[in-house]
């Protein structure tokens, strides 16, 4: 099925952009097992091609592809890198993963790489998530919240969860107890962003990513070492601690300051922009 024909670059979206940690690569194409079903998407001549089982309106919502980035880039006029940014990668979108796939994602992020992040998701999938026969291989489901409350802690130490096994089997016993994980994408933000400080393993930046990534809250505003560096640069944001950091970027780039910080972020991560030479100027 063609569902769209957008400047979407999967890869870089799905794979390079260290916002989703799931996905796979086999013979030009990019799978996931997704809710109840599966995809595995394609570029094509015609645009997006989809194949698999899957709920056409949701994998659009899925992959962010009726948001207007053009307009989002916009508002953005005054900022020399922001504008950079967002016309060098003019493929990427922000995702709209399910809430609790992207809380045990960021947990799983803390103090690690993206290569690492990608295979503890590979792990915890294949050992307490449902297999999925496809014509280009098996995918796996992400495990339920259930699964993971009844895991086994040495198991997952095994896996080389390391000291977030307990964060992540807490947090699942958490959820399955009624933490209201699917109601924060329609709280206030501010809200949202207190509820989850409340769960083992999620501080700040965690939460922050938890927000904009999985529960629809484009305002908010992850930093880590890149972004803390290229807000000091590029934005002039020079705050004591990144939780200030954080608020102030929100007030000064609005609702959408999330999606730029994703722009930011990868060409700062990828050497697109250089922030060596930007701090030299400062």
């Amino acid at each position: 099925m063609l569902i769209g024909n957008e400047p979407l670059d999967l890869r870089l979206t799905l794979v390079d952009s260290a916002q989703c940690f799931r996905w796979t690569e086999a013979e030009r194409r990019f799978g996931c097992a997704l809710e109840d079903g599966y995809v595995w998407l394609s570029r094509t001549p015609m645009g997006i091609e989809a194949e698999g089982e899957f709920d056409a309106a949701a994998l659009r919502r899925y992959l962010d592809l009726d948001r207007d980035y053009s307009a989002i880039a916009a508002e953005f006029d005054a900022l020399p890198e922001a504008r950079r940014a967002m016309a060098r990668f003019p493929g990427l979108r922000v995702l709209n993963q399910p809430p609790w796939e992207a809380l045990i994602g960021f947990i799983l992020s803390a103090n690690n790489n993206v290569a690492r992040i990608r295979n503890l998701n590979a792990a915890l999938c294949r050992r307490y998530g449902q297999p999925r026969e496809t014509p280009f291989g098996t995918l796996y489901g992400f495990p339920a919240p259930e699964a993971l409350a009844s895991a086994d802690e040495a198991e997952l130490r095994a896996m080389k969860v390391g000291y977030r096994a307990p964060f992540l089997i807490e947090t699942a016993r958490r959820v399955c107890e009624g933490f209201p994980l699917d109601a924060l994408c329609r709280m206030p933000y501010d809200e949202a962003h207190r509820a989850l400080t409340t769960l083992p393993g999620v501080g700040d930046k965690v939460a922050d990513c938890v927000l904009l990534f999985g529960c629809g809250h484009a305002c908010a505003f992850p930093v880590d070492v890149w972004v803390d560096r290229l807000a000091r640069c590029w934005l002039g944001i020079d705050c004591a601690s990144r939780r200030e950091m954080a608020r102030v970027a929100r007030e000064r780039l609005g609702p959408h300051a999330g999606i730029v910080q994703q722009y930011l972020f990868h060409a700062a991560r990828i050497g697109a922009i250089s922030l060596e030479e930007m701090e030299k100027r400062a």
